[in-house]
Order: structure tokens, then C-alpha cells, then sequence
């Protein structure tokens, strides 16, 4: 491994700027989870011009603490201190890094550390899927997305960075890493496809982390899951087409185990279902996969 992270960029702490300082109250003074984003950007170097430094042309809109290029030759880039606050999130939030409700004290931006990873997210016009793109369906398990894989060398630095946090705070637990499409489903679609198993049994160095997404990024398979603890889809059953009856037992699942009653399948709805499913004596792989 061999790669820098680069301190040049740093947002000033001052008015104007998309920086905060320190944790509120509301949280006790630090912060509760991370949110993983995509830039939807090609490189560090235009992530920087953007989020980062005195000047960026977002300035006193968005930041994040970190930027995480594709490369080792990119490195990392750290635009805000781990104790203060980016202004990553918030915009039309409904959940928190726990997958409770949400209210204007929890948003993303004043409870979690936001860090941006350099993918060009999904395929559209200017961007279109090469043959290893990863496919994944978005919260609403209706659009099938093709999605950049993020790099080996860019996993090995998400894993170095997700260290630096832990280290500062070490009672962030694996579960309240979550993707910006988590905590705002409907409004945003990072970070679909992303590798947490991997990402987080680096950061954590603990194997047994379950793969609690991977299975669940295909719409069958949300249905089977859901017909397996015994959820009504209909004749339909689990055709691979999100409808009516679907959306139905999704809101029944949300509401029998007193989840927050969303028309979305979030990382939170992975991590329910993987200990209903456990507690049933089967595993997610069992079930979705079958």
C-alpha cells in the first residue's frame, strides 16, 4: 500500500465556508455514524476543485471530511476534521444512521462523518456501463441500475480511512455505516453496489461481519426474503417485478417489527431482515438465493 492523504485542501473554519465546528449536543458532542457517498465525479482532482479548500465552487453549499480517488496515485484527500462537522447531508433526509426517524437535530450533516468516494455512480448519458459495472436496484426496487465498481486500490484506502476514524472515535459500530441513498431513499441513489462487507471487516478487521447487502441487490430476491417469513405477494409471488403487493408486505414487515414504515429497502431493511431470517434458522444466502 502506498498512497498519501493530503491535508492541502482543507476547508477554513470560518463563515462562509461548508464547515461546522464541533458535534452538538444532540448527539453528545460526537458523531453517531459514517455516510458513504459517490462523487459522480471522475477523479480526485475535480472532487477537490469542487468540495475542498478556500475556493471550491461549492462553498457554503456541500463538503464532506474525506475524498477518496480511485488510485494510489490520487491518494485521500481530507477537506474537514473528524472533530467538526461537513456539510454532506440533510436534504430531504427521513432516517438517521440507525435507521430511526429522523428530525432536524440527526440530520446526516450534524450526526455523521460524510466521506466521498470517486465513482461516476450510474450509467446515463456520457456514462455508459462497461461489461463489470455492478448491477444493483435502487431503494424503491424498481430501477435496475448499472453501477462503477469502486477500485482494489480504492477499497484498500476506504479501509485506511475508515481506521482513521475509528481510531478517533472508536464508538462508531460497524451497523451505522450507511450509504447517502440510506438515510435519504427516494432522493439519492449512493452508494447502490457498494462493497460494505468488504470495506467494513477491513475497517474493523473482523471477518464475521455479515455480508448483509450483496444478496439483497436484486429485486427477487427482496421478494423471496419476504415470502420466506411468510409475507403475501399475490400470484405474482417472486417474479422480480416491484409492485403493489410487494410494496404491501414490505410495509407489513416494516410495521410488524416496528421499523419506520418507508416505501424503501435501505442497508436498515438489509440488517432487519438478516436477523429475521436468522432467527428463523436460515441465512439471507439461504433464502434470497434459493
Amino acid at each position: 500500500m502506498s498512497f498519501t492523504f493530503n491535508d492541502d485542501a482543507i476547508i477554513p473554519l470560518k463563515a462562509g465556508h461548508s464547515v461546522s465546528k464541533g458535534w452538538t449536543s444532540a448527539t453528545d458532542h460526537k458523531p453517531m455514524g459514517v455516510t458513504w457517498h459517490w462523487t459522480a465525479i471522475i477523479d480526485l482532482a475535480t472532487t477537490r476543485r469542487v468540495l475542498g479548500g478556500e475556493n471550491a465552487t461549492n462553498k457554503g453549499v456541500s463538503s464532506a471530511h474525506y475524498g477518496i480517488g480511485r488510485t494510489f496515485a490520487e491518494g485521500v484527500d481530507r477537506y474537514v476534521r473528524l472533530d467538526n462537522r461537513s456539510w454532506h447531508a440533510g436534504k430531504e433526509q427521513r432516517l438517521r444512521w440507525d435507521g430511526k426517524k429522523s428530525d432536524g437535530k440527526t440530520k446526516g450533516a450534524r450526526a455523521c462523518i460524510g466521506i466521498e468516494t470517486c465513482n461516476v455512480g450510474y450509467e446515463r448519458a456520457g456514462f455508459p456501463a462497461k461489461d463489470d459495472w455492478i448491477t444493483a436496484v435502487d431503494t424503491d426496487s424498481k430501477w435496475v441500475m448499472k453501477v462503477q465498481p469502486w477500485t482494489d486500490e480504492q477499497v484498500e484506502m476506504m479501509i485506511s480511512v475508515g481506521k482513521e476514524i475509528i481510531a478517533r472515535w472508536p464508538h462508531i459500530p460497524h451497523a451505522h455505516h450507511h450509504g447517502h441513498h440510506d438515510i435519504c431513499p427516494g432522493y439519492k441513489q449512493d452508494v447502490a453496489g457498494f462493497p460494505f462487507a468488504t470495506v467494513l471487516r477491513g475497517i474493523y478487521e473482523d471477518p464475521s461481519i455479515p455480508d448483509v447487502w450483496t444478496v439483497f441487490w436484486s429485486t427477487i430476491a427482496r421478494q423471496k426474503a419476504l415470502l420466506f417469513l411468510g409475507y403475501d405477494l399475490g400470484p405474482w409471488g417472486a417474479d422480480g417485478s416491484w409492485g403493489e403487493w410487494s410494496q404491501r408486505a414490505l410495509d407489513q414487515f416494516q410495521n410488524d417489527i416496528g421499523a419506520v414504515r418507508l416505501p424503501y429497502w435501505t442497508s436498515f431493511t438489509c440488517w432487519d431482515m438478516h436477523r429475521a431470517i436468522r432467527a428463523r434458522g436460515k441465512t439471507i444466502e439461504d433464502v434470497a438465493l434459493s
